[in-house]
């Protein structure tokens, strides 16, 4: 699947949030020779939070000499550091993969025109799960009821057969014309290759001061415009987002508050309805000033796994996930970016995301599950989500 003139990684965005590093239509990337060093993990469940930790010193270690880090962390890494695996055995996928590099090293690249296609036909391998999805929509709902959580995000992984030979600037192109979104990643690991097209900002952080922007709630966009207007409304006004979207707030409240100064953390939005090329989201934006900005480690323990991603409580939420999905999700829901001296943090919430190895891709979407949660209806807003995933796939398959 590899080429030789491949690239460890690039990145892109689109719109004013963008990954730091990049100026207005502007991709970058780092080639496989430029690498200094990489440290790939996959956890063994007795010794995960001893790893977990190790993985995030060893970003802290890399950052102290002067160094870019750059790669995913995984969700089951960040419920490992609350002490949270699932009893299942995990994904071929390291829980953990970085790379260090010296940021003069970063390139511009070129990213070639690509027309993007209609969606392949929701898999098989996704659509049979739709009894098991809903049975676990009601067991999250009987969890709420009981008092056990307030919130819980449930996911569903689909492989299907799939083989592209694109390079990696052609995927990332691909990735954009797709869903041109603040923050598209093409990462290479060491099973495959990981698209990550995501739309939600985990943490950006620049001197003392750090954000977020969770995101709960979505609403597909329309072409008419007064239909896209009225359904941008609708979900503004929606009991069940806002109230989901609140809790997630309040969870990266507390997140946030465990590495940032007494009194910092601020609401700067709540439930702001946003436009993406497919999709109509509610963001909302948290701020603190950190108690130690240059200590990796005490912010990534704060706030990993992502809360938009967990519920709450997010301890008991993680159990749960656990509880109810049976598998280990890799590097979905967890944080991919980069760390550049002198720049800043920004990592994003790995969604939207299709691992791509030899002969299948695997995509996973999920929905967040609130007392109002209806289980048919969170369903169909999975398969929504899953569009942008197919029609990625649909993209490659034609080529440029």
């Amino acid at each position: 699947m590899a080429h030789p003139d491949d690239w460890q990684f690039l990145l892109a965005g689109a719109g004013p949030r963008r990954w730091l590093a990049l100026g207005a239509h502007q991709a970058l990337g780092l080639r496989h020779g430029a690498v200094q060093q990489r440290l790939t993990v996959r956890l063994e469940p007795a010794t995960a939070p001893a790893q977990a930790l190790a993985v995030l010193q060893q970003w802290q270690a890399w950052r102290d000499a002067g160094l870019a880090v750059a790669g995913y962390l995984g969700y089951d890494l960040g419920a490992a550091l609350e002490g949270v695996l699932p009893q299942a055995n995990p994904t071929a996928w390291p829980d953990a993969d970085l790379c260090a590099f010296d940021p003069a090293d970063l390139q511009p690249v070129a990213l070639p025109e690509v027309t993007p296609r209609p969606a392949l036909p929701l898999p098989e391998s996704l659509t049979r799960q739709a009894p098991w999805f809903q049975q676990a929509v009601v067991a999250a709902l009987a969890a709420i009821r009981a008092g056990e959580i307030y919130q819980v995000n449930l996911s569903a992984a689909a492989a299907l057969p799939f083989t592209t030979a694109l390079p990696a600037q052609v995927q990332l192109a691909a990735l954009l014309a797709v869903q041109p979104v603040p923050y598209a990643f093409v990462w290479q690991a060491p099973v495959g290759t990981l698209l990550s097209g995501s739309m939600e900002q985990f943490l950006r952080q620049q001197g003392t001061l750090v954000q977020s922007r969770p995101i709960k709630g979505t609403a597909p966009r329309h072409p008419d415009a007064v239909d896209d207007a009225a359904a941008a409304a609708a979900l503004a006004a929606n009991v069940k987002e806002r109230a989901e979207n609140t809790m997630i707030v309040d969870m990266v409240r507390n997140d946030l508050q465990r590495a940032c100064q007494w009194q910092s953390v601020v609401v700067a939005a709540l439930c702001a309805p946003t436009p993406y090329a497919t999709l109509w989201h509610l963001e909302s934006e948290v701020r603190g000033q950190l108690r130690q900005p240059d200590d990796r480690v005490a912010l990534l323990q704060a706030t990993l796994p992502p809360a938009s991603v967990t519920g709450c409580p997010k301890i008991q939420a993680t159990r749960v996930i656990a509880r109810l999905e049976q598998r280990w999700r890799g590097p979905y829901c967890g944080a991919v970016g980069l760390d550049l001296p002198g720049v800043g943090l920004d990592l994003a919430v790995g969604i939207r995301q299709v691992w791509l190895e030899p002969g299948a891709a695997t995509l996973q979407v999920g929905a967040g599950i609130v007392a109002q949660s209806e289980p048919e209806r969170e369903w169909q807003e999975l398969c929504v989500k899953a569009q942008g995933a197919l029609r990625l796939l649909a993209t490659l398959q034609a080529g440029p």
